[in-house]
């Protein structure tokens, strides 16, 4: 019989996953601390200069269903070790860069290829084949990495006070490099076999979903989770539009309004770049907090507790649009909680329905292109926000349509409906099967 390790391997992929994301994204979203200083030194338009994140999501969600497939291809470690050096590449460039082109190709091209091949895409991949019973868990724990990458601004801003923005680059490219390259290689493993386990650790294949009090199986409908889903299948179906519409939305253009011009619009409020940047480091704190309450959606499912977090992110942008000044800075920890926490609760149901919903050993093309609808709203974001305030010049009115977006974003998880698909196990009856 076959001893049961003390850990299951599972959960130490998604301890690899929590660094990898702090790291990877961390490098992402570093930008919205540099951004003033990048304002500062050329004195381009906000609107073009935000436009080197844009570009970077754009790439990100572009290279995203190419992830996917490589990662059915050739396995995650090839894939996520080939984006990890082009992501470190790009940081290094970018430390170079005098023009906005040369922006555009190192931090937009080179870092998005490599963070969509070494990031969600693959990770969501990886866990959808060790978890199942606890995939909300799993999930959670994975995006908690989002929030460390928030973290990091405080140590951003302090890099860049001290040794200047261009070699805060290269630092980041080494760090990034030096702990992600091992992490992904010695630790990461695609399927549970490739160990000799089973899904979630169970001492073997036990069927569909179920809940283990009732012994009822929590796909409602039997034949849709067995299905060998391939996104030719997927693209016919309404849930995978609705899917692509909430990731958009939510991940997409809220989430990057915000993050993109968070630190500039305090700045412009009359706060100093390092407490700006400590107060919204919080939004990593509590995006971290809200992942781990996220677990939740096992056993309310996904649409309640995405919609709770929604609620959150919009009392945040509101609160955020009644800041004038730097009189009440109770207001931008405010904002930074609500909105981190809320975020922080939309992330992990989103990932845990798409794998809900599709499954088989061809959805790493689902997942991609789901991943690519999160980054085409994210390219737009940015840029929307920085051309609403040279249009404006306030940031009032890009707030306000973060706020619907938001909503419709939400809309769009009920109208993708992964209740129809999976029950969560407060819904089933105690009949026997």
């Amino acid at each position: 019989m076959r001893k049961h390790p003390f850990i299951y391997y599972g959960w130490i992929i998604v301890a690899a996953g929590v660094v990898s994301y702090a790291l990877g994204y961390g490098s992402r979203y570093s930008f919205s601390v540099i951004f003033p200083s990048l304002l500062k030194e050329f004195q381009w338009p906000r609107d073009l200069t935000a436009g080197i994140l844009s570009i970077h999501l754009l790439t990100y969600g572009l290279a995203a269903p190419i992830a996917g497939g490589l990662v059915d291809r050739i396995g995650p470690r090839k894939t996520m070790a080939l984006g990890t050096i082009l992501l470190s590449l790009g940081l290094a460039l970018s430390g170079l860069g005098n023009e906005p082109w040369h922006f555009y190709l190192s931090f937009g091209v080179a870092t998005g290829v490599g963070l969509s091949l070494t990031g969600a895409v693959p990770f969501t991949a990886v866990l959808r084949n060790w978890f199942e019973r606890r995939r909300g868990l799993a999930f959670s724990l994975l995006f908690f990495g989002v929030g460390g990458s928030f973290i990091c601004y405080p140590g951003i801003a302090f890099l860049i006070d001290k040794l200047d923005w261009r070699n805060t680059f290269l630092i980041e490219a080494a760090i990034v490099f030096g702990c992600m390259l091992p992490v992904i290689i010695f630790i990461v493993r695609y399927h549970p076999r490739d160990k000799g386990l089973f899904v979630d650790g169970t001492s073997g294949y036990e069927g569909p979903y179920r809940d283990r009090k009732t012994e009822v199986p929590l796909n409602k409908d039997q034949t849709w989770p067995t299905t060998d889903w391939t996104l030719s299948k997927a693209v016919k179906t309404g849930p995978f539009w609705m899917l692509c519409l909430s990731t958009f939305c939510l991940w997409g253009i809220t989430q990057h309004i915000l993050v993109a011009h968070h630190i500039a619009f305090a700045m412009d409020m009359g706060y100093s770049r390092i407490y700006a940047s400590s107060v919204l480091s919080l939004f990593g704190v509590f995006f971290s907090l809200g992942c781990l309450v996220a677990l939740i959606s096992d056993r309310i499912g996904r649409e309640p507790t995405l919609t709770i977090g929604a609620v959150f992110v919009i009392s945040g942008i509101l609160m955020l649009m009644f800041i004038t000044d730097n009189t009440q800075p109770w207001m931008l920890y405010y904002y930074a909680a609500a909105v981190g926490f809320g975020m922080g609760m939309t992330s992990p149901p989103i990932a845990a329905a798409t794998t809900d919903i599709f499954q088989g050993p061809k959805a790493g093309a689902i997942i991609g292109f789901v991943w690519f609808s999160f980054a085409l709203g994210g390219s737009i974001g940015p840029w929307l926000g920085g051309w609403v305030f040279e249009f404006t010049k306030s940031y009032k009115s890009a707030f306000a349509m973060a706020m619907v977006i938001c909503a419709l974003g939400c809309g769009g998880m009920w109208w993708a409906a992964p209740r129809k698909i999976r029950q969560v196990p407060g819904g089933v009856t105690s009949r026997k099967v």
